[in-house]
């Protein structure tokens, strides 16, 4: 049951810039919307917001590695999972009888 496609591996690196680049745009967005008074004068210019996009990238950076690790830990406690163990059944040998389990 092994799937012979992979991601490559700078997928995950090039993801992560993808999702750098949004949430700094959508940042960015929130400081102009704010700055922009809700009249239609002409607008000045834009206050710089503090950068938030590091330390929230950080939590859900760990937050996603602490994830992984207990998921991990957990297929490595159990070894083999109930799917392994039905794989290996063969349905076309039948039912066994309750005799023949003892």
């Amino acid at each position: 049951m092994r799937s012979e496609f992979r991601f490559p591996k700078a997928t995950v690196a090039l993801m992560t810039i993808i999702l750098a680049a949004v949430t700094f745009t959508i940042e960015k967005a929130k400081a102009i919307s704010a700055s922009v008074p809700h009249a239609n004068p002409p607008v000045g210019l834009i206050q710089p917001t503090q950068i938030t996009i590091v330390p929230t990238l950080l939590v859900v950076l760990l937050s996603a590695v602490a994830a992984g690790v207990l998921g991990w830990g957990i297929l490595f406690a159990l070894r083999r999972s109930g799917v392994h163990h039905l794989a290996e059944m063969n349905p076309s040998a039948g039912r066994r009888s309750a005799k023949s389990l003892e």
